[in-house]
């Protein structure tokens, strides 16, 4: 359920979501209010569930979780009526799943990512998945990809979106790059949306 923000409660998650570590000092001078009404306003927004918490980023690959898999599962005929959802729910759970997806429908119930140390220990892992769970589930499609292959891992843009446009209907589109020229290996491309046409 979407809630109603002030300006200043919009303010205070949009430092919070840049360093969870702002102290209520700082947004304070940056929003020209006191400490204490800062203070107030995180609070505020912990209460409301909001805030759910506060965690550290951390390198995957420093601590050396370098393999992620994505896997997509189908709950065999009959799973749903033997288990319960929260059953399901804590078989879909483990320190190597980061995220866990539910489908309403179609050729899968569960998509799920996984990160491991190496191959070898994913190899292990959906051995003994298969092994002990395959009357359950069925292992669908299964992507492996390197830590060099993350792009992009963090909500924080689209959560910042969302805060600066509660209320307001608006449509999501792709976002433009910074030129529509670019330049490789010293050559110019031209605008992907080919040339202008002139009509007389």
């Amino acid at each position: 359920m979407t809630v109603k923000l002030t300006d200043n409660e919009k303010k205070v998650l949009e430092f919070l979501l840049t360093d969870g570590r702002t102290s209520a000092t700082e947004i304070g001078k940056h929003l020209g209010i006191t400490p204490q009404a800062a203070g107030k306003i995180k609070d505020k927004l912990e209460e409301k569930g909001i805030i759910k918490g506060y965690t550290a980023i951390v390198d995957y690959s420093k601590v050396g979780i370098s393999v992620f898999a994505i896997g997509f599962f189908k709950f065999k005929s009959g799973a749903w009526t033997r288990l319960e959802d929260e059953d399901i729910t804590n078989r879909m759970s483990g320190p190597h799943l980061i995220r866990v997806f539910r489908f309403q429908e179609g050729e899968f119930t569960h998509m799920v990512v996984y990160g491991f140390r190496s191959i070898m220990e994913l190899d292990h892992y959906f051995h003994i998945l298969q092994t002990e769970r395959g009357h359950i589930s069925e292992l669908k499609k299964l992507y492996v990809l390197s830590e060099s292959s993350i792009l992009k891992d963090s909500p924080n843009e689209l959560l910042v979106k969302a805060i600066q446009e509660l209320g307001k209907e608006t449509l999501a589109r792709p976002e433009q790059p910074p030129s529509s020229r670019y330049s490789v290996k010293g050559t110019t491309l031209k605008d992907v949306r080919g040339p202008k046409l002139s009509l007389r």
